[in-house]
């Protein structure tokens, strides 16, 4: 297993991330394959690589993936082959094309076969999934498992490095807030062996981290995961994310007409 070995000189902070992703992403120049849109700019994708058409049989081998009931998987170009293997199988889908823009799924039956490893792009989906509101995702219940790349990720702790936008992080965000998601529901995250990192880094406390690692090698249970967050952290929140994030404003407006406890109590009096 190749390892990047990362000696940050804060722990948590920015600028060791940042190291972390600029060290992959050297690695990953050798195995990385172009995207259509951004060519090799890695800042912008995460891309797919040799031996990515090795994780649905991976994922296939773990206990969470027993059942039938819907899963949700990022829009990461080393994932396709994944989508397309659960669409065939009959796996209710979940996914974004761009968290900004909102959720869509793949029910059932609803995409033929010869266009399954299609619907599991970014283009395909913009055709063949169907858009979905927050509701909808509501009434889907609890997943059972979410998949996700990554830029890197700590073998140790489970926690995942994006691309430094916090997308993934966003989407656990509102699947938890919608209650798609808990703290015991199972993360998913496949990278190419290159991409493991043990840093050292201290998670945040908006980390989303993976309970198996899947690579083209090997399966990786995390045996001391990080504790995934529960909910928004509003907190987290500033106007900029609400402008760019659909789905951020909706669950903003939820929330600003729920009556406060104080306007409940008064109306019990």
């Amino acid at each position: 297993m190749e390892q990047v070995h990362v000696i940050p000189g804060s722990s948590g902070n920015e600028v060791a991330r940042a190291a972390v992703r600029e060290t992959v992403w050297d690695r990953l120049r050798g195995v990385a394959l172009p995207d259509t849109r951004f060519v090799y700019d890695l800042t912008w994708f995460i891309p797919d690589f040799a031996g990515s058409d090795q994780l649905y049989g991976r994922l296939q081998e773990l206990p969470c993936y027993a059942g039938s009931g819907p899963v949700f998987v990022t829009p990461d170009n080393c994932l396709p082959d994944i989508k397309r293997a659960l669409i065939i199988a009959g796996r209710p889908l979940l996914q974004t094309i761009a968290v900004a823009m909102g959720f869509n799924f793949i029910a059932p039956g609803s995409v033929p076969v010869p266009e399954a490893r299609f619907a599991g792009t970014l283009d395909g989906a913009q055709l063949l999934a169907k858009q979905v509101d927050l509701d909808f995702v509501r009434d889907l219940g609890r997943l059972d498992f979410v998949v996700t790349g990554a830029c890197a990720v700590d073998p140790h702790s489970g926690v995942r490095f994006g691309k430094g936008h916090g997308f993934f992080d966003m989407e656990w965000a509102i699947m938890s807030e919608l209650g798609s998601v808990g703290e015991k529901t199972p993360v998913v995250i496949c990278v190419h062996d290159c991409q493991l990192v043990e840093t050292g880094l201290a998670p945040s406390s908006h980390d989303t981290a993976g309970d198996w690692i899947l690579t083209p090698t090997q399966t990786i249970r995390v045996a001391e995961r990080h504790p995934n967050p529960s909910g928004i952290r509003w907190d987290l929140v500033d106007k900029a994310r609400l402008a760019e994030i659909e789905p951020l404003r909706q669950l903003f407006s939820e929330r600003e007409l729920q009556p406060s406890p104080s306007t409940e109590m008064e109306g019990l009096l």
